[in-house]
């Protein structure tokens, strides 16, 4: 198993969306076993050029096959174990809501130290909550309904 690092290439030229528009939709390179786990999403949205061309490439980490060809056209690098981990670990703090949260690194989220009340809206409720990280707790904002 590679640790890869890939851009979007088109889903028809195959020519990476920081070179031209991606007038056919954007796809991933055909990398044999390629297996996407999380992306650069804390940089994002991902700023264009006039032209539809991205200014920098959003970047898709994963693993592939041992045998997986990596110099095909939207492979921008392959890792060791150890810079994946790092990058991964950088990502996944830099998506940190509030400091009081705590963090669950296999799915790259981040929870709450406390549960949302029961009568939160997302919990089926009639209330709406707000976090407020000086008190550590869910704060109600507004009724509804």
């Amino acid at each position: 198993m590679k640790y890869i690092c890939v851009t979007e290439v088109d889903a028809f030229t195959k020519i990476p969306c920081t070179t031209q528009a991606q007038t056919t939709g954007p796809a991933m390179p055909e990398v044999k076993g390629f297996v996407f786990h999380w992306n650069n999403q804390s940089t994002w949205p991902v700023e264009l050029a006039s032209d539809g061309t991205y200014l920098r490439a959003p970047k898709y980490y994963g693993t592939c096959d041992d045998d997986a060809d990596t110099t095909i056209v939207g492979v921008l690098e392959v890792l060791t174990e150890e810079e994946y981990t790092t990058l991964r670990t950088a990502e996944h703090e830099a998506r940190r809501p509030y400091p009081s949260w705590i963090g669950y690194l296999d799915t790259m989220t981040w929870g709450a130290p406390t549960p949302r009340p029961a009568n939160a809206v997302i919990n089926g409720g009639n209330v709406r909550y707000q976090w407020d990280e000086a008190t550590v707790a869910w704060i109600p904002i507004e009724s509804v309904g």
